[in-house]
């Protein structure tokens, strides 16, 4: 079973166990012997509740295999379903009386019952797809760093359905024992062993998958390894326009957006400012230069949350705990506030909504580029407020991180799409609500 296939049995199964704890609660709230007319009303308000419930879960992730951790499950679940009530509480007051029935008490009840089947149901889907009768005999062949970012993914995701039978670095001297093997992942741009080529290529036809190592680390991680890839690749995912028509969609849905949010934020507007004067004083607002598109400098617009005068000693990245962060900067980093003038930004066309955040040229030049491969190809799209980096990686704090990060920004380059950057925003709210931010 694919793992698309996968995550939709996990949201029907989801579906199910919602209206089976409906059921359940019902029928023990009125001793086993509801209404028609009472079932029928608990139906239509929570056929209309639930999905904002599987809305929940898809925010905190658990319909996204390649990136979710089972050994989160336990506060994956209780988070998930603790906003799904929020939310189903704001839903009933909003709509009062237009569904015939505000059963809050029930609402709660029906969390309760479902917490534990849905955890169970989770825990069932791992270890069944997880078992080892149920996975592909893999082989994968590649650099060290590579393989060790494949063998980590799959070990701790086995219900992506591979195991890895053996792996094969960049000196290997003889072709490896096939039989039995159902995949094998192979580097593109670091063995040279052309009989070991040669018997790969026997196998096309014969049953067994053949498949680039960068592709297959793409699909079980939500990066693209930089240590897998060479020029070729760029040429072969990023050098066509055929995402031309999607590139003018994006940019009327990132423009219409923008100038409704501007809009919409007035209120808020009115009401940080004058604290922001109040704590901060001038200016409340903070300009840099970034790299955008095809590498070209724009000049960026955020509210400032740190010290006048942070970077008098030259650029630098903040860091945990960074002294120059004043603490009302600290919450408007964790709740994204101090984003929000890159609106600007995004009217003027410089940004998405959606995309690689955009980093200072004196960085990029200094301590990115000559150490970081392939960094400035990161600007074939244009830079985000949030990216799929953001959402998946931590905040980046060196140069390392920044590597890691750059893993996830070429997985956006080459798969970018509505969907995708509809679950980037998805996930971005779980981060705001969780104060995930920096």
């Amino acid at each position: 079973m694919s793992n698309r296939a996968k995550s939709i049995l996990l949201l029907l199964v989801d579906a199910l166990i919602l209206f089976m704890a409906m059921g359940i609660v019902v029928l023990i709230r009125k001793s086993g012997n509801p209404s028609i007319a009472y079932l029928e009303r608990h139906i239509n308000l929570f056929s209309l509740l639930f999905p904002f419930w599987i809305l929940m879960y898809f925010i905190e992730g658990l319909y996204t295999l390649k990136t979710y951790n089972p050994a989160n499950l336990p506060i994956s679940v209780i988070r998930g379903t603790l906003l799904s009530v929020v939310v189903s509480f704001l839903v009933i007051y909003l709509m009062p009386g237009k569904v015939g029935v505000s059963p809050k008490t029930n609402l709660v009840l029906i969390a309760i019952a479902s917490l534990p089947l849905m955890f169970f149901w989770r825990r069932f889907f791992f270890k069944y797809f997880g078992a080892a009768s149920r996975l592909r005999n893999t082989i994968v062949i590649g650099s060290p760093d590579t393989i060790s970012l494949v063998e980590e993914e799959i070990n701790r995701k086995p219900h992506l359905g591979y195991k890895i039978v053996s792996s094969y670095t960049s000196d290997l001297s003889s072709v490896p024992e096939m039989s039995g093997i159902e995949l094998v992942a192979i580097e593109r741009n670091v063995t040279k062993n052309s009989e070991l080529y040669k018997e790969v290529f026997a196998m096309l036809g014969s049953g067994v998958e053949i498949i680039d190592l960068a592709k297959f680390a793409e699909s079980i991680s939500g990066k693209i390894p930089i240590r897998a890839i060479d020029e070729s690749w760029f040429i072969e995912y990023c050098g066509h326009q055929e995402s031309r028509s999607y590139d003018v969609l994006k940019s009327i849905i990132d423009r219409v957006v923008a100038v409704l949010m501007l809009v919409a934020l007035i209120p808020v507007a009115l009401v940080l400012f004058p604290i922001l004067l109040l704590v901060h004083g001038r200016p409340i607002f903070f300009t840099q230069t970034r790299t955008g598109l095809n590498n070209k400098p724009f000049t960026l617009y955020k509210l400032r949350s740190m010290v006048i005068d942070a970077e008098k000693g030259g650029a630098q990245w903040a860091k945990p705990g960074d002294a120059r962060i004043t603490p009302l900067g600290m919450i408007l980093r964790k709740t994204r506030l101090d984003e929000l003038p890159q609106l600007i930004n995004i009217i003027r066309g410089e940004m998405s909504l959606v995309g690689p955040r955009p980093e200072r040229p004196e960085i990029i030049s200094g301590q990115l580029a000559p150490h970081i491969p392939y960094y400035s190809l990161r600007h074939l799209v244009k830079p985000g407020v949030t990216g799929w980096a953001q959402v998946t990686f931590r905040y980046g704090f060196s140069k390392e991180d920044s590597m890691e990060k750059l893993q996830y920004d070429l997985f956006y380059v080459k798969n970018r799409n509505i969907w995708l950057d509809v679950l980037v925003i998805i996930k971005t709210i779980k981060t705001v609500l969780t104060g995930a931010g920096q």
